[in-house]
Formats: structure tokens, sequence, C-alpha cells
């Protein structure tokens, strides 16, 4: 089961980011999974070229940048009069991407290859918002699939296009997100349109894509999206001391893991949580989303200011952090309104912490009989399924086993078979 030679260029619209997301996470596994089937990956990245050396880079890319009108008028006229923009070759040597420690040139092949062209997904979407022409872009290699795993308004060359939809929460929630709800849309169906086939992450999702666009079922294909199983990462007799670093106790807390936005239903979390009889803390993993403050602006009000004995709040974390945080949780509670996919779940069933979830959209698809499920909408409701756990051992038992075979169905290799099987449709 190989793609052998096949030259397969990726869009580095959310690796290049610092810090991790979800999109990014399926990016990195995307790289490892075609390169197991011998697939020769570049991509295409959009940082500043006028630094030579990589942590410059970094520090240039994530500055605010005005682009000149210059600019604007050379990029509306490529743009109109259809002439490619010509990407650069850039050293691998010289442009590290990284995802927790984890370095993603690690897994291409010997001939993968980094081009270039600065701020090219920002021009891009710029000009696709006012004219709806897609930009056009030459690699200086022969590319036969140019994989986007954002709807990016990009052409390559000749490449044949896939694209990767995760979600449509801004057409789906649209209260929940800042998007320009008719931009989303229209690179959505722009994707549609010049894409040989669209890939997603649940059937959930792909239902919704079918509802809001005109598109033939078949040219949707389901792959899911891989777990990594960590808990070989794991040493068991340094877990306590491991948790003291952040003043916790092993199975005395219970997790939440996300960005503190809308969607994520922190709120209600936070609500559920207030009415329990319980000496466990909550601990709440995620940087700060849009509309964060009303998600957890409660928190003096309900707890008094000392709420910080009560309620942990912790920023982005590494990954090595994040383990044993799954590790040493009593269990994780994740009350989403919507989810693609919904990795965290998964993340938490691999490092055996029983979980606690939504029961719609493609939740319990990908928790499937390994998770408690209850109504996100109902602060009660989330509270009695964390009140049930406590009393009830076998059930949390259960729910562990159940969850070790379910990270089991989402493995890399299950991924890797369902990714070949797509891509053989349309090589």
């Amino acid at each position: 089961m190989e793609l052998q030679g096949i030259n397969v260029l990726v869009d580095g619209y959310n690796l290049e980011m610092v810090q991790g997301t979800g999109i990014k996470t399926y990016g990195v596994t995307l790289v490892k999974a075609l390169t197991s089937l011998g697939v020769n990956v570049d991509l295409l990245c959009s940082r500043s070229s006028n630094s030579i050396h990589s942590f410059l880079n970094e520090a240039v890319f994530f500055d605010i940048q005005n682009t000149n009108s210059r600019l604007k008028t050379k990029s509306i006229f490529l743009a109109v009069s259809q002439i490619f923009y010509e990407a650069k070759e850039i050293p691998v040597s010289d442009f590290v991407i990284k995802q927790d420690g984890d370095f993603i040139f690690d897994y291409l092949a010997n001939s993968g290859k980094v081009f270039n062209i600065y701020d090219c997904y920002k021009v891009a979407n710029s000009l696709y918002k006012s004219f709806q022409i897609q930009t056009r872009v030459r690699i200086p290699k022969k590319i036969d699939i140019w994989h986007t795993t954002y709807p990016i308004p990009i052409k390559i060359n000749n490449a044949k296009r896939i694209t990767t939809i995760h979600d449509i929460i801004p057409l789906k929630l649209p209260y929940t997100t800042l998007d320009n709800k008719k931009f989303f849309f229209n690179i959505i169906n722009n994707a549609i349109k010049h894409s040989e086939i669209i890939l997603t992450v649940s059937e959930n999702t792909k239902e919704d894509i079918l509802h809001c666009f005109d598109i033939q079922p078949e040219k949707i294909h389901v792959t899911y999206q891989p777990v990594i199983d960590n808990s070989n990462l794991v040493e068991e007799d340094i877990i306590p001391k491991f948790l003291k670093k952040y003043k916790l106790k092993f199975k005395k807390y219970i997790l939440f893991v996300g960005a503190i936005e809308p969607k994520k239903n922190i709120g209600r979390l936070i609500d559920a949580y207030s009415g329990l009889d319980t000496d466990m803390q909550l601990v709440i993993v995620g940087k700060k989303g849009w509309l964060w403050e009303g998600e957890i602006g409660k928190l003096e009000t309900i707890f008094g200011k000392g709420f910080t004995r009560k309620i942990k709040l912790l920023e982005y974390v590494q990954k090595k952090d994040l383990i044993y945080l799954y590790k040493g949780a009593f269990c994780f509670v994740f009350p989403s309104l919507y989810e693609g996919f919904g990795l965290p779940p998964l993340e938490a069933m691999s490092l055996e912490c029983p979980v606690i979830t939504s029961n719609i959209a493609s939740l319990p698809e990908v928790c499937g009989d390994a998770a408690l499920y209850v109504d996100p909408y109902n602060s009660n409701d989330i509270r009695q399924a964390i009140e049930r756990l406590i009393n009830d051992p076998q059930m949390k038992d259960q729910l562990i086993e159940a969850g070790k075979e379910r990270v089991r169905y989402f493995s890399m290799e299950n991924y890797a078979k369902k990714l070949y099987d797509a891509y053989s449709l349309v090589i």
C-alpha cells in the first residue's frame, strides 16, 4: 500500500503557527501519513524572506506587518492578469516548523522541499474576498497534488487539488465565531468547485457540507483524524511529582482542554462544577479566544476572589505537560457545542482518562461507547454526569477500557489506509 513517487504539496497555512491548533495537528499527521506511504511531500509557506536565520524568520513572521500600496497594486495586477506568482525554494535548515518539540521536517522524505512566497495566504484571501479570483502560484517542481488543509483560494501549476474541510462552524453556529460568513461560504464553495475530491474528518461534517453546498456525496471522503497514542511517554512513578509543578494531586481534579471561546461551552461547565459537592479542582487548559471573558468572567461572582483555589486556569502548555495532565485527571469533561471531529476526548482516552462529552455534532460518532454523554446546553445534566462518575467506580473503569479500544480504531495505520484509498481515486 504505497503512493511511491507522487509529489504532494501541502499548505503551511496552519503549520506555520507557533502554538498548536487542531488543524495544525491535522497537518502534522497528514505529513507523517503521506510520507509513510512513500509520497514526496513539499510545503508551501508564507514567511518573510528578509531574515537569514530561522529564529529571526520565526519572529518576523509573527510581527504585525502592513502591506504597502505598491504590493497591493502588484497583487491585484497579477491576480487579474492570471500571471503566476513564482515560489522560491528555502533551505530546510533555515526554516524551522515545530509542534510541541516535534520537528515536522523529520517526517519529510529526503526529497522534501520548502517553497515560500511572503504573505501568499493573506494576499490570496484578500484578493478572493475582493475579486473572487484564485491566486495562481508556480512551484519550480512538478507537483501532482496540491493538498490544502483549509479552503485556501490558491491554484498550483497544473496540480490536481484535494481539500480537507474540517467543519463549517461559521455557518452552523454563526454566533460562536468572528469569521466573515459570506467569505467563508465562498471559499468553501470555491474549494469544492476546484478540488478533485473533498476529505473530511467525520460523517457529521460530511452531512453538514451536503446540507449547505451543492456537491455530490461521492465527492466527499471521510478519513477521520488519527490520534497519537502517547501512553508510552508516561513514566508512572513520576506522575505525582510532575503534577506538583501545577499544585495538583493525582486523580483529584477534573480536566478540560480547548480554546476559551463560546463554542467550547466553558461557561456551562463552570456552572455545573459550582453545583458539585467535591473537593476536586477544575483545571481549564487553553488559550483565551474570542469572547473569553464571557466564558470565565463569572468565576469571581460564583466562587469569590479566592476562586483560584477551586479552579485553575492554564494557558497553552507543552505536549509533555499536557500528557501528564490527562494522565493525572479524575476525568475529562468536554461539553463542546460543535466539533468537526473532536480530538481532545480521544487524547484523554489514550491516557486512560474517562470522558464526559456532548451528545451532539460529531462527538458521539467519534467517541462511540467510550464516553458518558450530556446535553451541552443543560449545566445540570453536565453536573449529574460528573456526580455519576464520582459515585460509580465501575463505570469509570468501563469507560477507560472502552476508550483504549476507541483509540485503536483511530490509529495512524487506519488513517493512512483511508488516505491511500482517497488519493488512489485522484491519481
